[in-house]
């Protein structure tokens, strides 16, 4: 009797060693949970739509608060996206190489001059970041992968810097 409880133990316990391992062996592969995967690509697509309009806002804008915080933009999105293309390759997630046309090439603001731009562009980046802010707090409270989630907390603070400048901006250059 003591043998058959003794090997079942045994057999339970190696089990769970498998069990263990296999889950070890699957995170050292890079595979995720396909929230965390998405959550990643959209992230990285959003961050690169963020540069490029961060760069019209550098470009076209007259207004020097704008442009001071369009180059923060492109500085602070530039640096969580290289932290990213980091992170989706040890992940073995695949990234988008440039932003969805929809995102990259507001009509609005590619013709817009002037005060008509900084509105634009503002109003734009309230959106945005509203939108941001909503998806890394729930990546950074959800996330199943531990390196997904601390990304997602660690970035969180820069992005709501962000909409809280660009909501001061809203206020400044009208709704």
């Amino acid at each position: 009797m003591k043998t058959t409880k003794l090997s079942f133990i045994v057999q339970i316990f190696a089990g769970a060693l498998f069990i263990c391992a296999t889950g070890n062996s699957l995170a050292a592969d890079g595979v995720i949970d396909s929230a965390d995967k998405s959550f990643l690509q959209n992230a990285y697509e959003d961050g690169l739509a963020e540069i490029h309009m961060a760069g019209l806002g550098v470009k076209k804008t007259g207004n020097e608060e704008i442009k001071a915080f369009a180059m923060k933009l492109e500085a602070d999105h530039g640096k969580a996206n290289g932290e990213m293309i980091t992170l989706a390759g040890n992940k073995k997630v695949t990234l988008a190489k440039k932003p969805d046309m929809v995102d990259m090439g507001k009509k609005q603001l590619l013709d817009a001059k002037g005060a008509t731009f900084d509105k634009a562009f503002i109003d734009g980046m309230v959106k945005d970041h509203k939108k941001a802010v909503a998806s890394f707090e729930k990546a950074a409270n959800e996330a199943k992968d531990i390196d997904v989630k601390a990304f997602a907390a660690k970035t969180l603070p820069t992005l709501k810097e962000h909409l809280s400048t660009a909501e001061d901006l809203q206020k400044k250059v009208g709704k």
